[in-house]
């Protein structure tokens, strides 16, 4: 089995190679929120982590058949996030950024995600939220 922060610098490498606004400064790996961007002494930019809901971290493969599901386990997985927002605020980061993160739909899907995420509806306390879909290096930007 991989080792989780080995997996989790991974994603976080995809991840950076695909935001075209990825703010420059050294990337440290902690643990509340999983990584750090030190912008300057003072000012981080937090950024947390997590596989979506209903997924394992190793092998998190998404099989849904109804868009329903899917915004179900987005909004299950935020809400997870939201209630441990407070110990992601104690590094006082200027922004808090959330990466949901699968390995792969692997065309399991009955209907197109990307036209229904785009006319989803988040709330969240979290500055901005990201689906990653590593396999095919698809991220979507879901709330910002």
């Amino acid at each position: 089995m991989p080792d989780k922060k080995a997996h989790e610098n991974h994603v976080l490498q995809i991840f950076r190679n695909l935001v075209a606004d990825f703010p420059k400064g050294k990337v440290v790996q902690t643990e509340s929120p999983d990584f750090l961007v030190r912008l300057n002494r003072r000012k981080v930019i937090g950024i947390e982590l997590t596989e979506l809901h209903g997924q394992t971290f190793f092998d998190n493969q998404g099989h849904y058949n109804q868009p329903d599901l899917l915004l179900q386990n987005i909004e299950h997985t935020i809400s997870a996030k939201e209630a441990k927002i407070y110990l992601y605020q104690k590094v006082k980061p200027v922004e808090l950024w959330l990466l949901i993160h699968l390995r792969s739909f692997q065309n399991e899907l009955t209907f197109n995600y990307r036209n229904k995420i785009t006319n989803w509806d988040f709330n969240s306390s979290f500055d901005r939220i990201f689906l990653l879909e590593e396999t095919s290096r698809e991220l979507h930007e879901i709330y910002s």
